[in-house]
């Protein structure tokens, strides 16, 4: 039952997206930043990260003897042990303490600053 309700809240923030994202073929990706994640319920930012973790799943699974990229893999193994809700937690308190920085894309910060996925990029002040 829970892993429905996942799936109706990533359907429903996917297609409430849509119509905020850019037209297709302008080149222009539509990546969510803290103004997205602040707007969201806990469950939609669960239903990111979740989605986020998944799809790294999928790319480790479907490498078949391959290797898996290096992202996937290690992230696949830092939610091994942390919750989705401990990430979101952390990426919520990333916004609230760093107001100024609400146009950096919620991947890079699960990337750099929750996971051991990237270490901080300290050149660019992220």
């Amino acid at each position: 039952m829970r892993a429905a309700l996942v799936l109706v809240v990533i359907g429903l923030m996917v297609g409430g997206l849509a119509a905020s994202a850019p037209a297709a073929g302008t080149g222009n990706a539509f990546l969510w930043t803290g103004m997205n994640w602040q707007q969201v319920s806990e469950d939609g930012k669960a239903g990111y990260i979740f989605g986020m973790g998944n799809l790294a799943d999928y790319e480790v699974a479907a490498s078949k003897g391959r290797a898996p990229t290096c992202l996937s893999q290690v992230f696949v193994d830092d939610l091994k042990s942390r919750t989705v809700m401990q990430i979101v937690q952390e990426v919520d308190k990333f916004y609230q303490q760093n107001p100024g920085k609400l146009d950096t894309p919620v991947i890079e910060v699960v990337l750099r600053r929750c996971t051991k996925v990237c270490p901080p990029d300290t050149v660019r002040g992220k």
